[in-house]
């Protein structure tokens, strides 16, 4: 029990100090004297319920791959190093192109069961720093498909262009 209380505390300290720099968690906590962690514990437990009983889900969801995303990508931004700026153009390529591909397949995709919790699970997963699963899917799937388009491509287009010296003479 003791090691279940020091994992409680130890997550409980973190979270209460990473939401002291939010003022709109201060004022929760000013107003209604429930600690912010246990407010914003309440505010993600109720959106987690509408999720996982499909009431606005398609809103939440988007809300969270879209809002959190948002905020992270400015702050790297105005951050020094390029690291981060690279983590969030990565996650922004794959959120496109999975928004891309659930307007195509959504009237399939939204017949499975508990589909948006586990769109919610993916986006979480695509946009943790620890996972970092947009940059494995970008690495591992989209890039080599997108390079070996591109390579194609190039190709067709080089065998059917023709040379420039024949349209330099009937040019003139």
């Amino acid at each position: 029990m003791e090691q279940a209380n020091g994992i409680f505390n130890k997550y409980y300290n973190l979270f209460d100090s990473q939401l002291a720099k939010v003022p709109a968690a201060q004022q929760f906590q000013s107003k209604t004297g429930v600690p912010k962690v246990y407010g914003a514990a309440g505010v993600a437990g109720v959106g987690l319920l509408l999720v996982f009983f499909n009431l606005g889900a398609a809103l939440l969801v988007n809300l969270v791959g879209f809002g959190y995303a948002a905020y992270a990508s400015m702050c790297a931004i105005e951050s020094p190093g390029k690291e981060d700026d690279a983590q969030w153009l990565t996650y922004w390529t794959v959120f496109g192109l999975c928004n891309v591909l659930e307007y195509f397949t959504g009237f399939l995709l939204y017949w499975f069961p508990f589909y948006y919790v586990i769109k919610l699970g993916f986006l979480i997963w695509l946009m943790l720093p620890n996972t970092r699963g947009a940059e494995r899917l970008y690495y591992s799937g989209i890039k080599p498909i997108v390079l070996h388009s591109r390579n194609s491509a190039q190709q067709a287009k080089s065998t059917a262009a023709p040379s420039t010296d024949d349209g330099d003479k009937k040019a003139n």
